[in-house]
């Protein structure tokens, strides 16, 4: 099972002044997505929020900040590796399903007389 990862960084959290710096980020909220190589309609999610720790000696400017540094962030605070083993287990899932839910099994629908159907 082959399948493609991806970032999104949705939000990052930001103090407006903090140590004599503007915007210091100290939240990151974020998405992991994993598509099937051979079947892209099989797609798995995650999201969350890390936290940043506020680094002086260390720290960017908002301005300078790409989506590079953010994912770098990222993969040196998570555990990228179960990440992606969550997502497998997820699509594998989808590929073959184990469960399945019964919506609305007792919901009685009305009769329709035959002479209350029209034909157009």
């Amino acid at each position: 099972m082959a399948n493609t990862y991806k970032w999104t960084i949705n939000a990052l959290d930001a103090k407006i002044s903090h140590d004599s710096k503007d915007n210091v980020i100290n939240k990151i909220h974020w998405g992991y997505s994993a598509v099937d190589d051979e079947d892209a309609t099989k797609t798995a999610y995650s999201i969350g929020t890390h936290s940043v720790t506020y680094d002086a000696d260390n720290f960017t400017e908002y301005d300078s900040i790409t989506e590079a540094d953010v994912i770098a962030w990222l993969e040196d605070g998570l555990d990228v590796d179960s990440m992606k083993a969550s997502l497998d287990s997820q699509i594998e899932l989808l590929k073959t399903p184990v469960d399945t839910t019964f919506h609305s099994p007792f919901v009685v629908l009305p009769e329709v007389a035959p002479e209350d159907v029209v034909e157009e």
